[in-house]
């Protein structure tokens, strides 16, 4: 038989000519110690659940790593390990992939992933086509895919009932959809991490007059004051109500990102020019972060603001992770800095004359559309480079790093995670969304995850596009950090 191709790759596989035939002379020999597991082969593998002939055998084996497992497949008995529940899902999965109906090529395969953590992000405010139906197939599709966790931002499509039912749109998930989203991922194995803005992005709740008292500004509408005691206690508001659907919760995202308005009210304005705007940002993000730990949630944070003001750093709550995104890097080394903080995405201008010609056609085009150039060797600030010039890599300034803040985020003491996008800031490649850059972003991002030995990655979606498009999301982010 023609052996499938399984995505992600195996990491180890031999397989023979020769074919395993799968009929009810078969039966489902179950020591996994998992209720459900040896049910599930049943039902896929269509062989049956009682004695028969030749056996099916799950067998647990505590020697294995978290998500590993084994498969040997031969003509009269065929045996599967792991050690977890994920494992022989996961073994299940590849099978799934393998078979041809009731047909399975003999042979071996040893599987495991390369990052603890792999994942997509789901933002139902944003991405207005994706309805309940979507979501669950995205589900299916992640797990059949070896992704272990989604990143699920509601915003105002979160079903808020009593004195928040005014934040909740026309086109929020009622109560009992999410209920089923959330029992269908943990069924498939998936991790579920709400996303809860916590000062920022934040134009679906304050666009409402009866939040008008802890707007930052009154104009764009998009951050809560991180001095107003009210803003803390409308956030833990929300919180409740989202962690009610999330009662083993251990990770939370709280975004945290693109504060733009910082300091502009005039009480902010003047603890800014006191504490600088990284003490005025950490000032209302430690207290979501504490009363999370209190809960034993680990908080998540976008690292924009952090990078951008590093002496926030030395303020920010112990417990907090940090999610590292940059959606423009597109090699390792590459010519592109995303410099926050000392004048954004930039690239040495002698890329435009004296280099031009040497990189590819995605990394030129992402160029051209997203930085601008600049003196690397004399343009970068001396604050900047005070804090992250080892970080930069040996061959400043015509190529920088691919990916530098994971190691200093790391040298920090923080958990950290990869953020690429298969759906984030705007370029086409046709008339379609811009896959290559979006492949080349995710493959990199992974490889460099890989290397740092960073916590994981989960992939970034935003646009309101087809939600068809974010399989590519699953597919890339499984292959890559697989």
């Amino acid at each position: 038989m023609t052996i499938a191709e399984v995505i992600p790759s195996l990491k180890e596989a031999e397989f023979s000519e020769e074919q395993v035939v799968l009929d009810s002379t078969w039966m489902v020999a179950d020591e996994s110690g998992f209720a459900d597991v040896a049910t599930r082969f049943a039902q896929d593998l269509r062989v049956g659940a009682t004695a028969g002939a030749k056996p099916f055998a799950l067998l647990r084996d505590e020697g294995l790593a978290e998500e590993e497992y084994l498969l040997d497949l031969a003509p009269g008995e065929a045996q599967v390990k792991a050690s977890s529940r994920r494992g022989f899902l996961h073994a299940l999965a590849t099978l799934n992939q393998l078979r041809d109906g009731p047909l399975l090529p003999v042979g071996q395969v040893r599987d495991y992933p390369r990052l603890p953590l792999r994942g997509l992000h789901l933002m139902f405010e944003s991405v207005k086509q994706l309805r309940f139906e979507d979501a669950m197939r995205l589900l299916e599709s992640a797990a059949k895919h070896k992704l272990n966790a989604i990143l699920m931002e509601f915003g105002d499509r979160f079903p808020f009932e009593g004195e928040h039912r005014v934040v909740a749109s026309p086109g929020a998930l009622t109560a009992s959809e999410l209920t089923e989203l959330l029992g269908h991922a943990q069924d498939l194995g998936i991790q579920v991490i709400p996303l809860l803005q916590s000062l920022g992005h934040l134009n679906y709740l304050l666009k409402h007059d009866e939040y008008a008292d802890i707007r930052e500004e009154d104009e764009v509408r998009a951050q809560m004051c991180p001095l107003n005691e009210r803003s803390f206690e409308v956030w833990t508001e929300l919180a409740e109500q989202v962690l009610s659907f999330f009662p083993d919760c251990t990770l939370m995202h709280i975004g945290a990102d693109e504060t733009r308005q910082l300091g502009e009210c005039p009480r902010c304005a003047a603890e800014a020019e006191r504490s600088g705007k990284g003490g005025l940002y950490a000032h209302h993000i430690n207290k979501v972060c504490e009363w999370l730990a209190d809960r034993g949630i680990a908080p998540i944070i976008w690292d924009d603001i952090l990078c951008a003001h590093p002496e926030t750093m030395d303020h920010l709550h112990e417990s907090a992770q940090i999610m590292y995104w940059d959606y423009w890097t597109t090699c390792d080394p590459s010519p592109l800095l995303v410099a926050r903080g000392s004048g954004s995405v930039v690239y040495d201008e002698r890329w435009d004359t004296e280099w031009v010609g040497e990189l590819s056609e995605v990394t030129r085009k992402t160029l051209d559309q997203f930085a601008r150039p600049v003196r690397l060797d004399r343009d970068l600030t001396e604050e900047y480079l005070t804090v992250y010039r080892d970080y930069l890599g040996e061959h400043l300034p015509k190529y920088v790093r691919g990916f530098p803040y994971l190691e200093y985020y790391q040298d920090r003491g923080r958990t950290v995670y990869g953020g690429p996008t298969c759906s984030g800031n705007r370029s086409a490649w046709y008339t379609l969304p811009d896959l290559p850059r979006y492949g080349e972003n995710m493959k990199n991002f992974a490889d460099r995850c890989i290397e740092a030995g960073a916590a994981g990655m989960i992939t970034t979606a935003w646009y309101n596009r087809s939600p068809e498009m974010l399989h590519y999301g699953i597919i890339a982010t499984a292959e890559f950090t697989w």
